[in-house]
């Protein structure tokens, strides 16, 4: 097998993460692709891949040349794109890594759309609130709600922020009144949401004074689904933490009071990510435009009206 072709399979090795899905994405036997690893790891003389029987991990002079693989591939793909004067239609498949933190967040409508646009174009989804090695677990782009390492090779584009609302049912307003302060949550039943992934809650964050307040939430009932957090809400269980495009329905519909919307600040902002080659193959680059358009840019959510807040 000539090294381009090695270097081909080489890539989808470590995009997919294991020899078996590697060769179904090529239709080739198992055998052919982990002969073809082989032949240019004896070619070059360094273990490329670190095999264990649970995964495969890129070694240290594995990455190194995956990225020149990658740079590579991507000139030549970029050359033929040039000389046949259109770019080839997304097609195969697309692993996307999604926090499910933010998965409520328009994700699935925004996806139907875009998966009607390319017929072609297969999709794993992966819900994770771990934070994921795109280029060791072959997942082609993520969202992510949060910064990400400067020194990490990826680019990173801010889709939108919002804020996050406190708020309530009508029916345990009633029985417990409605906080007028943020030290007063303190003596209400508040609805921790915690990762799914690690089990841990976080702070509530606040602005007060031109200042950022931290807020730890107690309560009795914690959960692993935002949506889970605004139905008990709902229910009238306690007092909830959440991000106002995923309410504002429920608050619309006088199923939940928000309140101390003064203090109300902006989450972190969700962030599309992708590995920082040069060369986007097809798939990425329709999933980063299509997603770029699908989402409400900075300060474009709807905001709940001020008539909705108590007086």
């Amino acid at each position: 097998m000539d090294q381009l072709a090695c270097m081909r399979i080489f890539v989808r090795v470590v995009e997919h993460g294991a020899f078996v899905r590697a060769a179904d994405s090529l239709n080739m036997s198992r055998a052919s692709v982990t002969t073809a690893v082989a032949q240019l790891e004896e070619r070059l003389g360094v273990r490329l891949l670190n095999r264990t029987t649970r995964r495969l991990s890129l070694s240290e002079e594995g990455r190194a040349y995956y990225q020149d693989c990658v740079r590579i591939l991507g000139d030549i793909a970029e050359a033929e794109d040039n000389l046949s004067s259109a770019r080839a239609l997304p097609r195969g498949r697309l692993r996307v890594s999604v926090a499910q933190s933010i998965v409520p967040l328009a994700f699935f409508v925004n996806l139907a759309q875009f998966m009607a646009n390319y017929p072609d174009l297969a999709v794993d989804v992966i819900i994770t609130d771990r934070s994921v090695n795109l280029v060791e677990e072959g997942i082609d782009c993520a969202l992510r709600s949060g910064r990400i390492p400067e020194d990490a090779d990826l680019v990173a584009r801010k889709l939108t922020r919002v804020r996050w609302l406190v708020c309530a049912a009508p029916s345990y307003l009633a029985g417990r009144g409605v906080p007028e302060c943020i030290a007063d949550l303190s003596r209400h039943d508040c609805i921790q949401f915690v990762s799914p992934s690690t089990r841990r809650g976080c702070d509530w964050q606040f602005e007060e004074s031109g200042k950022r307040v931290a807020f730890t939430p107690r309560g009795r009932l914690r959960l692993t689904s935002l949506d889970a957090t605004i139905a008990a809400a709902v229910a009238g269980l306690g007092v909830a933490h959440v991000p106002e495009p995923l309410v504002q329905d429920a608050i619309l519909s006088g199923q939940l009071h928000p309140f101390l919307t003064e203090h109300a600040v902006e989450a972190l902002p969700l962030m599309l990510v992708y590995p920082g080659s040069r060369y986007l193959p097809a798939k990425v680059r329709a999933f980063v435009e299509f997603f770029e358009r699908a989402y409400p840019k900075e300060g474009a959510w709807p905001k709940i009206a001020a008539g909705l807040r108590r007086d």
